[in-house]
């Protein structure tokens, strides 16, 4: 008689402190996809540094494909649309939201950033990611530029431009901006 191998069932791993909840789990991929890139993502090592088994990991994701598109979609969730959001809520007019929107991308992780462009060049579902939230990005920063007073045309061309110079300031590996250099850019975007 043949002996069948069955998966051991779902154990939730209570590390000190309490349960490791996923939220943990997302936090310590973004944080090694910063660190490493995608060659970060490995269940073993991120589960030896939140200090539970590799079971906690296929208690919250299905697999290594199902960790990473959790991933993205955490990036998505935090580095664009809760950060628009946040903007919104802080309400006032465009130069009030624009001045919080330049503060909020000022002060993003931009290791993580540079590290998920890089991924999106080798992994279509990443690249098709980076699209996604860059037209959302600029689409905003556009509609805001517009409120701003100018032409939609031309809030699209600056928004273009604008975001164009954020990404290539962090591939450049530029230091943070000035509440100074903010304003001037603020200025700067002000029609007239």
């Amino acid at each position: 008689m043949e002996m069948v191998k069955s998966r051991p069932p779902r154990v939730n791993p209570a590390p000190p402190g309490g349960r490791l909840d996923r939220q943990r789990w997302l936090d310590a991929g973004l944080q090694a996809v910063a660190a490493h890139g995608p060659a970060g993502l490995r269940v073993m090592a991120i589960a030896q540094q939140l200090g539970v088994t590799k079971g906690s990991f296929y208690w919250h994701f299905r697999d290594l494909a199902g960790y990473q598109a959790a991933l993205l979609a955490e990036w998505e969730t935090t580095r664009t649309r809760r950060l628009i959001a946040r903007v919104e809520a802080a309400g006032g007019d465009a130069t009030a939201r624009l001045r919080a929107l330049l503060r909020a991308v000022r002060d993003t992780e931009e290791r993580l950033a540079l590290a998920v462009r890089a991924w999106a060049t080798t992994n279509s579902a990443v690249a098709t990611a980076v699209r996604r939230v860059d037209r959302r990005r600029l689409a905003y920063l556009a509609r805001l530029l517009h409120q701003l007073g100018w032409s939609k045309a031309d809030a699209s061309t600056l928004a273009h431009w604008g975001y164009g110079a954020w990404l290539g300031r962090l591939a450049l590996g530029s230091p943070r901006l000035t509440s100074r250099q903010l304003e001037l850019l603020l200025a700067r975007f002000a029609p007239g």
